[in-house]
């Protein structure tokens, strides 16, 4: 198959595609939930031993219910800032090959001339991406505020242990532990929730068409860029 008026160009098959993005997910996608894993457990170890350092008022099992990340997250002009910072990295890298294309023989291009993808098109498909992204969160809210109920109910549930155990720093800390280890609620598990979220949430933008005879994503079809390989 080739791009009518694009030089003759051959359109990137689908399972080529879908190969590509699975090199890629392990290019980077399980490096950074490693590096996630290991923040996560280093900031519980420094939780964890800063009353042993004599920071009696820091509890190693509270943190605070709105951390920095989490505020950012939750506000929309936060998102919508950071996906503008994030603009000029796109428009820079928008005919950079990923290690999925390169090792696939795929590059993106230009759907109409063939030729290199414009600021323009990258600009579009930046807009429909985020676009996208905040309808999903919306989608997702119920969701969102069911998490934040088991995390204001385990705040809760934790403060009553303590309270019950007054005097007694072995058994709150047994007691805390156990309360912890029942919950679904904590670092590890609101990461992963988020990552995964994510995933979901742009799934279908990242799904060719499948009335897409060029095998776009919506993204691509409506800034008009094309797949194609080498």
């Amino acid at each position: 198959m080739s791009i009518a008026g694009a030089g003759g160009l051959e359109i990137a098959p689908l399972e080529r595609r879908v190969i590509a993005r699975l090199i890629d997910a392990a290019a980077f996608l399980i490096p950074m939930l490693l590096v996630v894993a290991v923040g996560v457990g280093l900031y519980n170890l420094y939780r964890r031993r800063r009353p042993a350092a004599g920071d009696e008022s820091s509890d190693p099992f509270e943190a605070p219910e709105f951390p920095l990340w989490r505020r950012v997250g939750e506000s929309t002009a936060g998102r919508l800032g950071l996906a503008a910072a994030f603009v000029p990295i796109e428009v820079a890298t928008r005919n950079w090959r990923t290690p999925g294309d390169r090792a696939m023989g795929l590059r993106r291009v230009d759907a109409g001339t063939g030729g290199s993808v414009s600021v323009r098109s990258t600009l579009i498909r930046v807009g429909v991406q985020t676009a996208s992204g905040e309808l999903s969160r919306w989608v997702q809210r119920p969701l969102r505020e069911r998490s934040l109920e088991r995390t204001r109910a385990l705040k809760a549930e934790l403060k009553e242990a303590r309270e019950i155990r007054a005097g007694d720093p072995e058994a709150q800390k047994r007691a805390m532990t156990e309360v912890l280890s029942r919950s679904q609620v904590g670092p590890t598990y609101s990461c992963s929730r988020g990552v995964l979220g994510g995933m979901l949430g742009s799934l279908p933008l990242q799904l060719p068409a499948l009335w897409s005879e060029r095998n776009q994503t919506l993204p691509e079809r409506i800034a008009g860029i094309v797949t194609v390989r080498d």
